[in-house]
């Protein structure tokens, strides 16, 4: 192999960056868009390698000379986009939207937002979508490898020429294994961070490696059937693989084999060669590295500005608008950079670290200050702090997949008298804590909070997709029955959600984007239940079990009906209008009917439950639907917002229901005789 420039392998990376900018734009053809990645880390070690691997044969290799070309080659344009970023949220971000672009641009400009990523978000999460610097996690990677692979090379040259393809295979080998066994047992770890991606990265050195040493000189049938097939791999993979595909694995296999057929097998005198080497494709080819920066930006930024969801023919044209500007900044910011007639070697360090520590502390600043709220004024300030105006014991006191808690563990209030007051349900059900124990802090009680995210609260109930449902609920069951102390237990669980296995859609352009969690029990055999009647019906009978046990063991207990789902993130929405200067002419609010008919199989199924003396049963939406607007659901009272995000209560809202719960309680007569005692004692 000589060093002779291939228009092909160009052509290659623009097949690698067209189908990601489709994947995150949302079209469902290219459900397993994602994999254009792993074509750039395959092109990349193969390219990089191929001049490492000459320059050691010829014996003019420098780390200093690599270390200067990759940052010639990665800074300028990742500088250019860091900036238009900043700006652009200074304008557009919200005080959390911003401190999380600050913390990312640090872990950007350190090289390591792959394990920022992995720590924080999910690729796949709905949050991940308005993350700007969310795609750099790859660039992490393959500056990362090659911290070492050339430091590697070298130590390992010093023993031998002929033993550099061996070892690197064996690392090969040993990445794809660690991959495979990271799929299954650490699947984010594993999407994310390099010992798992290094395979791929070195199929393309291997490639370089073996063509430098090897003539490949097929037949013309072999070429074209080599690369027609590398080609179909690769659209395979592109078209059928989604999010549930365990990545990177052996499946991954499939496109890295295709772009490594590509790359053996592909010129300028067979089909696919000539194909890759059109202009258009060598010329999207060439801006690649540059539209890969900036397509996420573009995209996230819209989705802040647009506040409804973005059609695909805007996705379209944003994806174009990406295409241009990485256009103008390959020829503007990344050409100019790379020619040493322009700027020399010390300016490229100097500049490059400069650039890196201001971005660092523009970072640690906009983290430490929380977005810096004061670039923003008082009111659309105020509507972003009822973003995180969730109860203070949220995070440490819930339960989640991987973290739950023990009984024993329980977070506990108003350590008083033997009184106490448990409120158990999912995330719904932790806004009411605080309220509940400011409530009954006078009474002498105390109050417990039994919370497990998407765990809706009924012994004997599991979700076949998350067993440590099932255990809490019935520790927490086994905890009430054993503990005569418990006098009142609130239940609230979001089961509109887990009976229809959707989140909410209002039908006006609120459209929920957190994962839905589908309410799938086990039957009497330990199979999961699939059909929807009997699974919706066995949810039903077990809560009403549940229900009858708390009642004839003396507790009074208060089932709370499903909190209307809004849709939109209530306070980010009212926010953004404000800072874009929106007017709104009526309040925000949604449909009754869309409620009615969201939670119809859930009010079924609580409606079932039989009365008892000691059950209270508790409705939000007459609070909050029908009464401030005719047919509507409100989500604020005047300036108050009755909700955090599209369906978690507010602490105003939680405090709002609380206090009608506590009025119907006293209507039954519940807390007479607390009250009286309490009366008494004060005199």
């Amino acid at each position: 192999m000589t060093t002779t420039y291939r228009p092909e392998v160009d052509g290659l990376r623009a097949v690698a960056v067209i189908p990601v900018i489709l994947f995150h734009a949302g079209f469902e053809w290219f459900s397993g868009g994602y994999v254009g990645v792993d074509i750039f880390f395959v092109v990349s070690g193969y390219l990089i390698t191929g001049i490492i691997y000459g320059e050691l044969l010829s014996g003019n290799f420098s780390i200093i000379n690599f270390y200067e070309r990759r940052a010639r080659r990665i800074l300028p344009a990742l500088f250019f986009v860091s900036i238009a970023c900043l700006v652009t949220a200074w304008l557009w971000m919200l005080p959390e939207e911003f401190q999380n672009l600050s913390e990312s641009l640090v872990a950007v400009n350190l090289f390591v937002s792959n394990i920022y990523f992995w720590q924080d978000s999910g690729y796949f999460a709905g949050p991940a979508e308005m993350e700007p610097f969310l795609h750099t996690w790859s660039l992490a990677v393959e500056e990362q490898f090659y911290v070492f692979f050339p430091l590697f090379m070298l130590l390992v040259w010093r023993f031998g020429r002929g033993l550099l393809l061996g070892v690197i295979a064996l690392g090969f080998v040993a990445s794809l294994a660690l991959a495979e066994y990271g799929s299954v047992h650490h699947p984010s770890a594993n999407f994310f961070l390099l010992p798992t991606r290094a395979w791929e990265l070195l199929a393309g050195a291997i490639l370089a490696i073996y063509m430098h040493d090897h003539s490949v000189r097929p037949s013309s049938r072999t070429s074209n059937v080599a690369g027609a097939l590398g080609l179909g791999l690769i659209l395979y993979a592109i078209f059928s693989f989604d999010e549930s595909t365990p990545f990177p694995s052996l499946w991954a296999v499939i496109p890295i084999l295709g772009t490594s057929l590509i790359i053996l097998y592909a010129n300028g005198t067979n089909v696919i060669g000539r194909l890759l080497s059109l202009k258009p494709v060598v010329g999207i080819g060439l801006i690649s590295y540059s539209a890969y920066l900036w397509h996420q930006p573009v995209f996230v930024f819209a989705r802040e500005r647009s506040l409804n969801p973005i059609s695909h023919v805007d996705y379209i044209l944003f994806s174009i608008l990406s295409l241009l500007l990485a256009w103008f900044s390959w020829r503007y910011v990344e050409q100019p950079f790379r020619s040493r007639k322009n700027f020399t070697r010390p300016q490229i360090f100097k500049a490059g670290l400069a650039m890196s520590c201001l971005m660092i502390g523009i970072g640690l600043y906009g983290s430490y200050s929380k977005g810096i709220p004061w670039r923003l004024d008082d009111d659309v300030e105020r509507l972003a702090e009822v973003r995180s105006d969730q109860d203070i014991n949220s995070g440490s006191c819930q339960s989640q997949p991987g973290d739950m808690r023990s009984i024993d563990e329980i977070c506990e209030y108003n350590d008083k008298g033997p009184g106490t007051v448990v409120v158990w349900g999912d995330s719904q059900a932790t806004p009411l804590v605080g309220p509940v124990a400011e409530r009954v802090d006078a009474l002498g009680m105390k109050v417990k909070q039994f919370v497990y995210t998407n765990c809706l609260p009924i012994a004997g109930y599991t979700r076949s997709d998350e067993p440590e449902c099932g255990r809490f609920n019935n520790d927490a069951m086994e905890y009430l029955l054993g503990n005569d102390d418990v006098e009142l237990v609130v239940m609230l669980g979001r089961y509109p959600m887990q009976f229809e296995g959707e989140t909410f859609n209002n039908g006006e352009g609120g459209i929920e984007t957190d994962r839905a969690v589908h309410a799938v029990p086990f039957d009497a055999a330990g199979d999961s239940m699939t059909d929807d009647y009997r699974r919706v019906e066995a949810v039903g009978e077990l809560l009403q079990a549940t229900v009858d046990k708390l009642v004839n063991d003396g507790k009074q207990v208060v089932l709370i009906y499903p909190v209307p789902e809004v849709g939109w993130n209530v306070p980010y929405l009212l926010a953004k209008e404000k800072l874009y200067g929106i007017e709104r002419t009526s309040p925000l609010s949604t449909s009754y009917d869309v409620f009615k008919e969201r939670a119809a199989s859930a009010y079924q199924q609580l409606s079932k439950v039989a009365p008892h003396d000691g059950l209270l049963k508790i409705e939000p939406a007459r609070l909050f639907c029908d009464t401030y607007l005719p047919g509507r659901c409100a989500t604020q009272v005047e300036e108050n917002i009755l909700y955090y995000d599209n369906n978690h209560l507010s602490q105003f809202g939680a405090s709002v229901l609380v206090e009608h719960v506590f009025h119907e309680m006293r209507s039954k007569g519940w807390l007479s005789d607390k009250e009286l005692k309490l009366s008494l004692l004060s005199e």
